[in-house]
């Protein structure tokens, strides 16, 4: 059976990808630190916007923004270079992650801010902390905090709200129905130009 065909269309995606087999991807501190210094690089290459993120331990979410159909290029070298940095540093050979990432293109803001807090939440959901703002592996613990990868999202669209005001948003729970729009994408039909 094919791929289905990937949407690269500038604009704002949910960019997702797992370990081969859910396995930890992050081990260290080191490697969640190596993974956000290769997003700098890689981004600033390809002229991304990261507009929110959570790095799990066997898995991540990013919220970013292409202003060229470029995501399949800079998502493989992201993927690519921490897949090679992993593999030396805990001398293992293979596949690190589970098949190609995911994307899914956002149809309008209020798609935007769902995602938004879906990615934010991820941790509460997996019930690894209680507190929006104790973990700190996401974009808003480095806004919160003024941590050293605040300057990864300095272009964000979350900077609309002020502090507080996206802390009170993230922190409310999501409703089911809302949270199933998160891995939706619209069917995009191209007009054919005469």
């Amino acid at each position: 059976m094919p791929r289905r065909t990937r949407i690269t269309d500038a604009g704002y995606y949910h960019v997702i990808s797992r370990g081969v087999e859910r396995r930890n991807v992050y081990l260290e501190d080191e490697d969640y630190g190596l993974f956000l210094d290769i997003l700098v690089e890689v981004f600033k290459k390809y002229n991304i916007v990261l507009h929110s993120y959570v790095l799990m331990s066997n898995h991540y979410h990013l919220l970013i923004e292409t202003t060229e159909q470029n995501i399949s290029d800079a998502m493989r070298r992201v993927n690519s270079l921490y897949a090679i940095y992993f593999n030396k540093k805990y001398e293992r050979v293979g596949h690190l992650w589970q098949g190609r990432f995911h994307s899914y293109y956002l149809y309008d803001d209020i798609h935007f801010w769902i995602v938004a807090k879906y990615i934010e939440r991820n941790p509460i959901k997996a019930k690894m902390i209680t507190s929006i703002s104790e973990y700190k592996y996401q974009s808003f613990f480095q806004w919160k905090f003024k941590k050293e990868y605040l300057n990864l999202i300095k272009k964000s669209k979350i900077f609309e709200m002020t502090l507080h005001e996206y802390e009170e948003f993230i922190s409310t729970e999501m409703k089911s129905d809302i949270s199933d729009t998160v891995f939706t994408t619209p069917k995009l039909v191209k007009k054919m130009v005469r």
